[in-house]
């Protein structure tokens, strides 16, 4: 069974506020802030020397998140955010026909198809985010080309059906893209089994690695060099033959990567990788839920209401909250040290396997109170 007081203990930021602000963005453990510190250290005192050895810890990072994604790492790359991701996606479909993604979904989900002239077709969900496979399918017509969907919504914490959405996609001929920017790092995902042909996430949310640096995942039926939209010296297949008057490219995805890896954001996220694996996905997954149940019942207990989804299917780590007044609720809280943020109509609550018991109840212990008095009556705190 896993130490989750220990796992706690790992995060130093978590000694001084309640943390439930994962979906915004995660405080990293000390083993991931010494990762990337050893690279900055190792620049300092010795200058490029160590670049070779750099180069080893990318592509066994590279390993790393190829395994936890079930795919190969030929299929993986790294980016500086999950937008330039998604782009690159953008650029690689053009001409495969118009795109279907949700209303409502994270900007960097739809602005690069908009901007590359896709013609976008927005499926409605409900207030709670939820939308079913059958009612996505409906939107299709000989037009629609690609699929383009968060495994996670950002504003209701809605957890969409990889596998199902997948087989949809594959039945109709749809690209599938997907952004795990708020899954990755706290739920199982098979990018192989989902039938995934872009794969993006970020670093700095569940996987708790910081910024810096985002992961590209492309199909194999993708990964043809004529279809890279941007190269440079290291997308050749041989990169120190240093060839300047012809193309001879890598056809793996690490060739969209261009020219140096972020460094120092890769050797992070293989630190919070470590850590991921140590623990297991799985009771990860579990843990998460488990705390997500716990809070909704308190919540329940004092009649506060939420406005995500209550399906079993469908929970994530993120649950918003239905108060009045949800700004000035976040930033009452915050002056009690506990970390939460505003999306959609209420209070965004984000529970990861870091967090515990005694956050919840105090966050439902404030909550009742300035539920109760009203926002207006409750004493600023200094």
């Amino acid at each position: 069974m896993t130490d989750w007081s220990a796992v706690r203990a790992l995060f130093p930021a978590l000694e001084k506020q309640v943390y439930l602000n994962t979906a915004g963005g995660a405080p990293i453990p000390r083993r991931t802030a010494d990762a990337g510190k050893r690279y900055y250290e190792q620049t300092f005192r010795d200058g490029d020397v160590h670049w070779d050895e750099w180069l080893q810890q990318v592509e066994e990072t590279r390993r790393k998140a190829a395994a936890l994604l079930n795919t190969s790492p030929v299929n993986v790359a790294f980016m500086s955010n999950c937008s330039a991701g998604l782009n690159i996606a953008a650029h690689m479909l053009r001409g495969r026909g118009g795109v279907i993604t949700l209303a409502d979904e994270f900007p960097s989900c739809t602005l690069p198809w908009l901007q590359l002239g896709f013609e976008v077709t927005f499926v409605e969900t409900d207030r709670r985010g939820h939308v079913s496979i059958e009612e996505i399918e409906a939107a299709i017509t000989e037009e629609t080309g690609v699929l383009v969907i968060s495994h996670v919504q950002y504003k209701t914490g809605f957890r969409h059906d990889l596998t199902g959405l997948g087989r949809m996609c594959r039945e109709n001929g749809l690209a599938f893209v997907v952004d795990a920017t708020q899954s990755f790092g706290a739920l199982p995902i098979d990018v192989t089994a989902a039938g995934i042909d872009f794969f993006v996430t970020s670093s700095y949310k569940w996987i708790t690695s910081g910024y810096g640096v985002a992961i590209l995942c492309i199909g194999d039926a993708y990964l043809k060099s004529e279809a890279f939209p941007a190269v440079g010296w290291r997308s050749a297949a041989e990169p120190y033959a240093m060839i300047f008057d012809r193309l001879d490219l890598s056809e793996a995805a690490s060739a969209l990567e261009q020219g140096h890896p972020p460094f120092a954001g890769v050797m992070s996220l293989s630190a919070s990788l470590d850590l991921v694996e140590l623990i297991g996905i799985a009771q990860i997954e579990a843990r998460i839920l488990e705390l997500t149940r716990y809070m909704r019942d308190r919540l329940g207990e004092h009649e506060i209401g939420i406005l995500s989804t209550t399906d079993p299917d469908h929970l994530s780590g993120i649950t918003i909250v239905d108060v009045a007044n949800p700004q000035a609720i976040v930033a009452y809280l915050k002056k009690r040290n506990i970390i939460t943020s505003t999306r959609g109509d209420g209070i965004r609550v984000s529970l990861h396997y870091f967090n515990d018991y005694e956050d919840i109840d105090r966050l439902v212990e404030e909550l009742v109170t300035v539920v109760d008095a009203g926002i207006d009556a409750v004493p600023e705190t200094h």
